[in-house]
């Protein structure tokens, strides 16, 4: 299988400028100002848009209807085919703070999926956000299943989910959480901060644990404060940190997604989009596991007017960082392609143009909308992808 794009403005994810890649069997095989290889190459012509790393996804719950939650391969299956008409090729279906029976059936649900033909984006492993939660920053989290990180509940968690789950947030102030924090890292699972009442030390020694990652800055969790940084201080000031933003213009003011980008750098912050069900659909009712969630012009809230994730798309994401904070296109893509990719440890193969790599692609044009997502070589239009 042999696919020429043509006629691009290439982001690699930095800026590359007019150019072409040839896919062979999945596999970027070549980018240039002009390939040489062309023969027997089906030839796609993008009229001037650009060109990009497909974007990856480490926080979404759900899409078009469909919610993690809801236990189902099928639920997946559309998923996947919803953030792929969105520019993205990988993703991790991420749970809520439920039942353990409810959190296993969904990490079942998400494995057969993996096991069949998904339509369009990759799962690249699950995100548990919960259930070990501080109820003090539970967010629209279900506060009755917020509980503390057990050794048999984690274990038990891991075992129905062995070599599928990457990534889990929890408290790190809670009784049981540093060891816990110490299992997942010793399992190769990404441990990150979140809904979290957590003192600037306690933060601290999450970090020296092995956490190294924070889930949505500044939302549920211990603001900065001047004489206690809290857990967004000890984020911005500790080297090796990823931070998650939701970059809808609701969840966080624009100046202060600027401050947190000066603070880190380009390199520790990755753009999420933490969708509900409801996103990509009309204002109306949905939920988010058991919660019933409220969409209202766009906003996704609690009955008792919380935020409850976001309808938000990645690649409206990273048109958000350009427009209104000013980050450089190249920089934006990078927090949405390659920085979720190291995240995961497949900086070696996802998240740039450049041979050898997974042939993982999006094509944008000058609005942001999505004019062609790549999945492994297997060229999707975002009319093709929407669940049936």
């Amino acid at each position: 299988m042999r696919l020429l794009l043509t006629d691009c403005f290439l982001y690699t994810p930095e800026e590359y400028g007019p150019g072409e890649v040839l896919v062979v069997n999945g596999r970027i095989a070549e980018v240039a100002r002009r390939v040489e290889t062309r023969q027997g190459a089906e030839v796609v012509g993008l009229e001037g848009a650009i060109l990009a790393p497909g974007l990856i996804d480490l926080h979404v719950h759900g899409g078009n209807g469909v919610d993690t939650m809801d236990g189902e391969a099928g639920a997946i299956a559309g998923l996947s085919a919803f953030v792929a008409a969105h520019g993205v090729t990988g993703f991790l279906p991420t749970t809520v703070t439920a039942p353990l029976p409810e959190i296993e059936r969904a990490l079942k649900a998400v494995r057969r999926a993996v096991d069949g033909e998904l339509p369009g984006a990759q799962v690249l492993g699950v995100h548990l956000e919960g259930p070990f939660f501080n109820r003090r920053r539970a967010g629209a989290q279900p506060l009755n299943w917020c509980v503390d990180p057990a050794r048999d509940a984690l274990q038990r968690l891991l075992a129905t989910g062995e070599g599928l789950i990457r990534m889990m947030s929890l408290a790190p102030e809670l009784p049981g959480a540093l060891a816990a924090i110490e299992t997942l890292t010793q399992h190769g699972i990404v441990a990150s901060v979140g809904h979290t009442d957590a003192t600037y030390a306690q933060a601290q020694a999450a970090f020296a644990a092995g956490a190294r990652h924070v889930t949505h800055l500044f939302n549920a969790m211990s603001p900065l404060h001047h004489r206690e940084p809290g857990v967004v201080g000890a984020a911005l000031t500790t080297d090796g940190v990823m931070v998650q933003l939701i970059a809808d213009g609701l969840h966080l003011h624009p100046a202060t997604l600027a401050v947190v980008v000066r603070c880190k750098g380009v390199d520790e912050v990755l753009l999420i989009t933490d969708a509900i069900a409801g996103a990509g659909l009309p204002d109306g009712e949905y939920t988010m596991g058991r919660q019933r969630v409220i969409v209202r012009n766009g906003e996704a809230r609690t009955p008792a007017g919380n935020l409850a994730g976001s309808t938000l798309t990645l690649e409206r994401a990273v048109a958000n960082m350009v427009r209104l904070v000013g980050v450089p296109l190249s920089s934006s893509l990078q927090m949405a392609s390659l920085n979720p990719a190291r995240v995961l440890g497949l900086a070696q193969r996802k998240g740039r143009l450049a041979p050898g790599y997974d042939a993982d692609l999006v094509c944008l044009d000058d609005d942001f909308n999505v004019r062609l997502t790549v999945v492994g070589g297997r060229a999707l239009h975002p009319a093709l992808k929407q669940p049936g």
